[in-house]
């Protein structure tokens, strides 16, 4: 065989295989390796990690521990906490009367109170609401009252006060407004919700007139311990849930009952309890969606 017909045959094999190989290639061939998997972005990662069981359970324990309580079992924490609507209506309340309900004793009162006015301080006869818990243990409460001339208390003195939560058999004082001769108040609603006692130093430092509490009552509040928690959630959203009747007091108490307010934020389809199935914490939708295969 020639060099050249050794070249020729070199070339046409070459060909040969060439064209094997890209048939083989169009053809079917070997199947394309696997994707390669998508790393969590660390956003996601952080939150699937902050809405864990296992990390919620931990910190229920370092929480109470941080407020000097002892700990609160998990069982307790994810169980229905009772609510109470006691009084709906418009009950005139007299200083020196008295009312009742299951869980709370209210009296109308006349006591000397310091306020403010162009910036002096004073010293007045104030419509003041004593409020007692008459059971064995802890409460949210919201007692909405009206009075005759709304404008006249905005230089009402201020008493600390917990104005979102009461311990077993704990009394407390809030200033309705000043005092003028034979002037009463109008109560208009009282709502209770049952509670453990690491629900009540949760919900306890959340800022009241964020969560559908009136300024002029909750003015003074004090929470059992700790600080009020930063703003991380949006106060316009559960005011307009609540005016839209979409939700209320009960199932914002509930959420922040159950969830430290400085690592969960209440989110506008959360509501009130009814059943121990459901996940704790609870999961807004788009960490439900995140999380969903």
């Amino acid at each position: 065989m020639s060099a050249r017909t050794l070249a020729v045959v070199v070339a046409l094999t070459g060909l040969f295989v060439i064209a094997i190989g890209i048939g083989l290639m169009y053809a079917g061939g070997p199947p394309p390796a696997p994707p390669r998997p998508k790393i969590p972005e660390p956003a996601v990662t952080a939150a699937a990690l902050r809405y864990s069981a296992t990390i919620y359970r931990a910190a229920l324990e370092q929480d109470a521990h941080a407020f000097g309580i002892p700990p609160t079992p998990f069982e307790e924490m994810a169980k229905p906490f009772t609510y109470f609507d006691e009084w709906t209506g418009d009950r005139a309340l007299k200083v020196g009367a008295v009312m009742e309900t299951p869980h709370l004793h209210l009296q109308l009162v006349v006591r000397k109170e310091a306020g403010t006015m162009a910036g002096q301080l004073y010293r007045a006869d104030h419509m003041v609401l004593t409020i007692q818990n008459r059971s064995d243990g802890y409460l949210a409460y919201r007692i909405q009252t009206r009075v005759p001339d709304e404008p006249r208390c905005e230089t009402k003195g201020d008493i600390p006060h917990n104005a979102i939560v009461l311990a077993p058999r704990q009394t407390i004082r809030r200033s309705e407004c000043l005092y003028r001769s034979d002037e009463r108040i109008t109560v208009r609603h009282i709502e209770v919700m049952e509670i453990p006692r690491l629900g009540a130093y949760y919900v306890s430092r959340m800022p009241p007139g964020l969560i559908l509490y009136g300024r002029r009552t909750s003015a003074g509040h004090v929470p059992l311990a700790g600080s009020l928690c930063p703003q991380t959630f949006s106060w316009r959203d559960i005011r307009d849930g609540a005016d839209r009747g979409e939700l209320g007091w009960r199932d914002v108490i509930d959420f922040y009952a159950r969830h430290n307010c400085e690592e969960y934020s209440f989110f506008r389809s959360y509501r009130h309890r009814t059943g121990t199935d459901e996940p704790l914490p609870a999961r807004p939708p788009e960490i439900e969606a995140a999380q969903t295969p």
